[in-house]
C-alpha cells in the first residue's frame, strides 16, 4: 500500500528557511516548499543604515524588490526582500568567515599602522 500525497505544482520552488532574527545567529538546514506563486528570498532588517536581522524562505513574487516596515520585538525595522527563481538559490552568506576575513584586514591593517608609525 502506497501512500499518496496531493503534490503542489510543478512550479514550486525548494528554497532555505530561517525564521528573521537577528543576523548573528545560526539557522538550521531547513527547507521549506513555496506556493506556485512564490520565490525563494533572502530578507533583510535594517534599523536606519544598519543591518540588523536577516531571513530565509518563501515570499509572494509581489515582495520581491520591496520594502515593507515589520515589527520585531517591539522595535520596527525596514525589510527588503531579494528573491530569486531556482531551487535552494537563497543560500545565506557565511557570516562568520566573512566577518573573521575582515577582522583579520583590520587586524593586518593596524600592525601595519602600528610598524609604519614606529618606523
Amino acid at each position: 500500500m502506497a501512500l499518496v500525497l496531493p503534490a503542489l505544482g510543478m512550479d514550486s520552488l525548494l528554497c532555505f528557511y530561517c525564521p528573521l532574527q537577528h543576523k548573528g545567529q545560526s539557522c538550521l538546514n531547513i527547507t521549506s516548499q513555496c506556493l506556485p506563486d512564490q520565490r525563494c528570498s533572502n530578507s533583510r532588517g535594517r534599523y536606519g543604515s544598519l543591518h540588523i536581522l536577516s531571513a530565509q524562505g518563501c515570499v509572494d513574487t509581489e515582495l520581491c524588490g520591496s520594502h515593507q516596515i515589520t515589527s520585531y520585538r517591539g522595535v520596527k525595522y525596514n525589510v527588503s526582500h531579494t528573491c530569486c527563481c531556482k531551487d535552494q538559490c537563497n543560500v545565506r552568506p557565511k557570516i562568520a568567515k566573512n566577518l573573521s576575513l575582515l577582522m583579520g584586514m583590520m587586524i593586518w591593517n593596524s600592525d601595519l599602522y602600528v610598524g609604519l608609525v614606529a618606523s
